[in-house]
């Protein structure tokens, strides 16, 4: 057994076959130490957020360049497209959160503009159905499928590479036949996906260079 925990806070604990719920219980509270450490770790880096200085939008092969225009009295924080892809934010550029709200609703509305195609286009090649695509900014996750065929999805996705975000919709849509990880369900995602072990691998690493 062994734990896995992501630059969100999302622990996974890897299980052989065989092994009793309990066993699995009392491993991971006798790693309670190392979990407490690596998420006080995780705490001390997102306090020390710093402003992103470029968003590098890798599916839209689009990289925006941005500058600070800090207004003390401001209460409030505004974004405005300043010629070829460079963003002005002007107001409280210095409230972390302000300012995640308000990029990640400009990075929304772009995503609202591809995404959703692009998963469209993969149901009809691979012959998958789904009800409902929604663009959100979920922290831990980048996306997923309710037992409705509604699919969501995270507008983070704009900084992956093409292939892995077409891995990222794929694993969506093959949940709309299972909706578990069960060895049926990975062979779906081999058949529509034959490099799915490699996008999966680099969805990982990428996760640790989104700036917001």
């Amino acid at each position: 057994m062994r734990l896995k925990l992501s630059h969100t806070g999302t622990l996974n604990v890897v299980v052989p076959r065989g092994v009793s719920l309990s066993d699995v219980e009392a491993f991971v509270v006798s790693q309670s130490g190392w979990i407490e450490a690596k998420l006080k770790e995780l705490n001390s880096q997102a306090c020390q957020f710093t402003k992103p200085e470029q968003l590098n939008l890798l599916y839209l092969d689009e990289s925006w360049n941005l500058a600070y225009l800090p207004d003390a009295k401001s209460q409030t924080l505004k974004l405005r497209v300043n010629g070829d892809y460079k963003l002005d934010c002007s107001g409280r550029v210095d409230d972390a959160d302000l300012l995640r709200k308000v990029l990640g609703k400009w990075l929304k509305h772009k995503a609202e503009q591809v995404i959703p195609k692009r998963l469209e286009n993969l149901a009809e090649r691979h012959g998958f159905h789904f009800n409902r695509v929604t663009i959100r900014g979920q922290k831990t996750r980048w996306g997923s499928c309710s037992s409705q065929k509604n699919i969501n999805l995270n507008y983070k996705l704009l900084f992956l590479e093409a292939a892995v975000v077409d891995y990222v919709l794929i694993h969506e849509l093959c949940h709309t036949i299972e909706m578990n990880h069960s060895r049926r369900f990975w062979d779906l995602v081999a058949d529509c996906d034959a490099n799915y072990k490699q996008h999966d691998k680099l969805l990982n690493a990428f996760s640790r260079t989104i700036p917001l």
